[in-house]
């Protein structure tokens, strides 16, 4: 398998991770998949409809290491060795200010967003050092909250930072190796995660207030920026936060 030709995405039977998925598919690449949720193959077969073939999908928990490390065993008995990693998987929390978070809200979203995106790209790293590959990209998913703050939304900020800054790290560390490392910034867009805040139109205006383009975004047009970084066009990108937010952080 050709290493420039396979991505591996974390959540990617949901918003943009699946629209990665899909935009990877239609440029040529073999997809792996790892997600928790049992039912991601059907969604994302119905999703694709065609070229369900060159998508390999493992019911994998991102919070668990012995589950990750199954699912590069899983890439490694279907010869799939990926030189592209997006950090897709996350959640939001409920949101509250901090001394009345739950335990077990914060401790759920640090497990996912920050613990899992490291745990990942651990392996990621080594499976790229084991088969000696030329060149790589790892992607992270973070948010416009990952370089400014929000009332009530510490968790979610604290892990969104923490994974810019973890990006930034791994492009000091592998750069030697040509692998390289970036995070996204997402602001408002159209996804799974944002349709219950979304379907307020009161709540929708005031955020398309902060936004000078005026409109929420689209997962795939987040996906397209995660195929440039993902891909020889930004092989002098590495160690930078992007944001995608339609000019929210501009104002």
């Amino acid at each position: 398998m050709k290493d420039h030709l396979v991505a591996l995405v974390t959540g990617g039977a949901s918003g943009i991770g699946l629209a990665t998925v899909e935009r990877f598919i239609s440029e040529g690449y073999k997809v792996a998949v790892f997600d928790a949720n049992k039912s991601a193959k059907e969604v994302i077969k119905n999703s694709l409809k065609s070229k369900v073939n060159d998508v390999f999908i493992y019911e994998v928990d991102v919070t668990n290491h012995d589950s990750i490390l199954d699912g590069f065993k899983g890439l490694a008995k279907d010869n799939l060795t990926p030189s592209v990693l997006l950090n897709s998987a996350g959640i939001s929390p409920p949101l509250n200010p901090l001394h009345k978070y739950e335990i077990d809200d914060w401790n759920k979203c640090v497990s996912i967003n920050l613990n899992g995106t490291f745990m990942v790209t651990r392996e990621f790293i080594n499976s790229y050092i084991e088969n000696k590959l030329s060149k790589g990209s790892i992607i992270n998913i973070s948010s416009i909250m990952g370089s400014r703050a929000s009332a009530a939304q510490a968790v979610y900020s604290a892990t969104k930072h923490g994974v810019v800054g973890l990006a930034k790290s791994v492009a000091q560390d592998y750069a030697h190796l040509n692998l390289r490392a970036n995070a996204i910034g997402p602001g408002v867009i159209e996804t799974p995660m944002t349709n219950d805040v979304l379907v307020d139109e009161n709540v929708k205006n005031h955020l398309l207030t902060r936004i000078p383009l005026k409109r929420v975004a689209q997962a795939s047009e987040v996906a397209s920026l995660v195929y440039f970084l993902a891909t020889d066009e930004s092989s002098y990108i590495t160690g930078t936060y992007i944001p995608i937010d339609g000019g929210y952080l501009s104002s």
